[in-house]
């Protein structure tokens, strides 16, 4: 019970004695980062979606909320507004540490113990902010909460895409500096490797996007989004081997332009797979599974593979940070 009351991690402290407090804490947030987005996931299961049901006025008023047409049910969306409740409460639980922490920049100073320890009482915390916000009234929450998601949802890209460069500069520094010392060709052969095998996968990854998120005839957004993302992506991979920009940066190079440039097909992917159009979206399901819609079953997505490929790529950023 002290151990998770207390002020400090003692548990992990005993398996891990060589770390500091503040990292320990820091993969405790982040296991309560996991903890929430697994919840969120769970939450978009279609029969996790019907019990949200019960949940006493969380579908009232929701015809009216972000031009939603009447006719469709609010069973067809009701994971995803559950999901938005998730946000918001790890958002203001993290936001209030945030507050709580301000100006603090040592384990020394006294309102450390509020970040390096009491774990049971932040869990609590973080249940209740969860609970209470399930029962926050629809309407204008939900329109004002989207629009916060729209905007956290293109911060968190940059996020991801500074970390993404970061760690391929990283990278690339390290390989670089044991080919150096070590007068090792394998090194720069294995650079190259990677480096193709990113590109390459790219490649194949637009080829495929072309495929099955395109027709012919229509789908005109995703034919311009797919073709504009790869040439961004072509003047990235040019501008990395410039001259002017090997002098200023003498570790960049193509590894951590690949690197952006999978992420960037991979963003497309993800944006066109949430496309509404069935016939340039093969990700769309049927909520009754036999994939012929009708007028009264409306089309949705809730658990497919750029989700898995974003759960993925969160992870190994959140363990890099």
């Amino acid at each position: 019970v002290s151990c998770l009351c207390g002020s400090a991690p003692c548990l992990l402290c005993g398996c891990c004695p060589s770390a500091k407090n503040s990292t320990i804490s820091r993969l405790l947030f982040t296991f309560f980062l996991f903890l929430g987005t697994l919840v969120s996931i769970i939450m978009i299961i279609p029969g996790v979606e019907k019990e949200l049901h019960k949940l006493p006025g969380f579908c009232e008023g929701s015809a009216s909320v972000l031009g939603v047409q009447p006719h469709v049910d609010c069973g067809s969306f009701l994971g995803h507004k559950a999901v938005y409740r998730m946000g918001f409460a790890m958002a203001a639980f993290f936001c209030l540490f945030a507050v709580l922490m301000v100006c603090v920049r040592s384990s020394k100073d006294p309102r450390a113990a509020l970040q390096n320890g009491f774990w049971f009482l932040k869990f609590l915390v973080l249940v209740g902010i969860t609970v209470g916000a399930f029962y926050i009234p629809d309407g204008a929450f939900t329109s004002a909460w989207f629009y916060f998601g729209v905007v956290g949802s293109f911060l968190f890209i940059l996020i991801q895409l500074v970390l993404l460069i970061d760690f391929a500069h990283s990278w690339s520094q390290r390989w670089l500096r044991n080919a150096d010392e070590s007068n090792a060709k394998g090194w720069y052969a294995a650079l190259c490797t990677v480096t193709f095998v990113f590109y390459a996968a790219s490649i194949a990854a637009v080829v495929l996007l072309y495929v099955y998120y395109t027709k012919p005839e229509g789908c005109t957004e995703g034919k311009a989004f797919i073709s504009i993302n790869l040439i961004l992506c072509l003047v990235v991979s040019i501008v990395s081997i410039l001259p002017k920009i090997q002098e200023a940066q003498p570790h960049s190079g193509l590894l951590q332009a690949s690197l952006i440039t999978l992420y960037t097909i991979y963003v497309t992917w993800s944006a066109l797979a949430n496309v509404p159009t069935q016939r340039c979206n093969p990700t769309l399901l049927v909520r009754n599974g036999t994939g012929s819609a009708t007028t009264t079953e409306p089309l949705t997505t809730w658990w497919d593979a750029p989700s898995i490929v974003g759960l993925v790529i969160f992870i190994l950023c959140t363990l890099f940070i």
